[in-house]
């Protein structure tokens, strides 16, 4: 596998139309570090922003360009924490958190969002404008908890140990392979009904052969379960070979873009149309449900999907 590094502004990707199958990203956050080059701060880098709008606003161009880039099938994947307002007579003071150059990042205009220690919400704000403006779908809010998070100096409320990653495509339907990343039943999910306790109604279908029961062996997916909303990965440091010279102190713990990389983009692409390689799976059934060896020639699956009276269809 060959991996390529390329450098580029993230508002003008040196990508073609629809060649990306997956985007894995987390912009600087507003106002909370100042990126230099050779001591000078770097123009035009996103975060430094007079307002909270203007990052807002910066942030919806450069995903409307990674709408450009990714497929149709493609998803966006983008981490982003929050912040809080001002003080309330709206003067200018220290965030007490240090650049990569030890510098120290002054809150700016953050009044206009929200009161006096309130926080901005700037994630949420940044995936309704993702639904609102530039017609995305968001599929689904991940919540990295971070059980080594940074300590904090607040004595009134709950310390932040936790980032949102929001999941969000363009169509309905879109590239998966969450097989890929599934978990082990846990053994202890909520008590299932059985056979015996099932309505009148529910005991003739099942009788009359139209219903299995809700049996745990019925409905539990033999390769694990759906991974849940709460992700609870420790951060690490940023480990690179060192002729890529790269440097960054916020950098992803590799285990957040392996569960992402592995459900959410193919392991190949057809290089003939194009379309990611997905997820192969294979089952026989009778037509009660119960797998068998012995299959009749009326189960074959290439056969009509009928049962020999022609009674019901095939599972």
């Amino acid at each position: 596998m060959t991996a390529i590094v390329l450098r580029g502004d993230a508002a003008h990707l040196p990508l073609p139309d629809g060649s990306v199958d997956l985007i894995c990203t987390s912009p600087p956050y507003w106002n909370l570090r100042d990126y230099r080059d050779g001591g000078e701060s770097l123009k035009g880098q996103i975060g430094s922003e007079e307002t909270p709008q203007e990052w807002l606003e910066a942030l919806l161009n450069c995903t409307r360009e990674w709408m450009r880039v990714l497929k149709p099938e493609g998803s966006i994947f983008v981490d982003l924490g929050d912040k809080y307002s001002a003080r309330a007579d709206g003067s200018a003071k220290r965030s007490g958190r240090r650049d990569h150059a030890g510098c120290m990042a002054p809150v700016r205009n953050a009044r206009s969002l929200g009161r006096a220690k309130s926080l901005l919400l700037l994630p949420e704000r940044y995936r309704i404008g993702c639904v609102d403006q530039l017609d995305l779908i968001a599929r689904a809010k991940i919540v990295w908890s971070k059980p080594t998070a940074l300590p904090e100096s607040a004595e009134d409320r709950v310390q932040t140990a936790h980032e949102d990653v929001v999941h969000l495509v363009k169509k309905p339907r879109y590239f998966s392979a969450v097989d890929e990343i599934r978990v082990p039943h846990s053994g202890n999910a909520h008590a299932r009904r059985k056979d015996g306790n099932l309505s009148p109604k529910e005991v003739a279908a099942v009788s009359a052969g139209h219903r299995r029961g809700f049996l745990p062996e019925n409905w539990e997916n033999p390769l694990g379960k759906l991974p849940g909303s709460v992700w609870e990965i420790t951060s690490v440091p940023l480990i690179v070979p060192a002729d890529l010279q790269v440097d960054h102190f916020a950098a992803y713990p590799p285990e957040l873009c392996r569960r992402i990389i592995l459900g959410w983009s193919p392991s190949g692409i057809c290089a003939e149309c194009g379309e990611g390689r997905r997820p192969v799976a294979s089952s026989v059934r009778t037509f009660d449900g119960v797998p068998r060896e012995d299959l009749p020639a009326w189960a074959d699956p290439a056969a009509p999907r009928r049962t020999p009276n022609g009674a019901g269809h095939w599972r």
